[in-house]
């Protein structure tokens, strides 16, 4: 209704032009764009709102090569991820079935981090040793990927710590 009340306010504050419809040459042409504007609005009750049909994240990882006699702690690594939504409008199929149409990808989230590791107790600083740490989403983890040591890792505000398991 409120439609019908905004077309036909609209076409009677139209100018006063010589060729500007009058309400009666109109009359016909409103009854069928109401009749259009019903039909329309019956057909959108078929869409939903969108759902989100797929999710991608995109995973950062970042090497760390601890030297022979070098530090336990690592510069500071900075690290981003992305996470990416495809959503799709469920339209409404009779009797009983739907389909999906997709939107499309679009970007969801940027999270960044910045990480340093640390070795809590080395194993040997003689030994060259390489950590892997990542960022997927908003999870931060670390991986030891060479060292003849095995070691729990933990992560705490942005510190993988190291400990040589016993």
């Amino acid at each position: 209704m409120k439609m019908l009340t905004t077309v036909v306010s609209m076409m009677l504050a139209m100018p006063a032009a010589a060729q500007a419809p009058t309400l009666e040459k109109v009359g016909g042409d409103v009854k069928a764009l109401v009749q259009t504007l019903k039909k329309d609005a019956a057909e959108s009750k078929g869409f939903a709102l969108a759902r989100v049909t797929n999710i991608w994240v995109e995973q950062d990882c970042q090497k760390v090569t601890f030297e022979v006699g070098g530090s336990n702690v690592s510069a500071p690594i900075a690290l981003e991820s992305k996470t990416w939504v495809e959503e799709c409008d469920d339209i409404h199929l009779p009797p009983n079935g739907s389909m999906c149409v997709p939107r499309g990808r679009r970007l969801m989230t940027w999270d960044n981090a910045t990480a340093t590791v640390e070795f809590a107790e080395r194993g040997t600083p003689a030994v060259k040793e390489v950590v892997e740490v990542c960022l997927w989403g908003r999870s931060l983890s670390g991986k030891v990927k060479k060292s003849p040591f095995k070691y729990n890792s933990t992560e705490k505000d942005g510190r993988i710590t190291l400990t040589l398991k016993k």
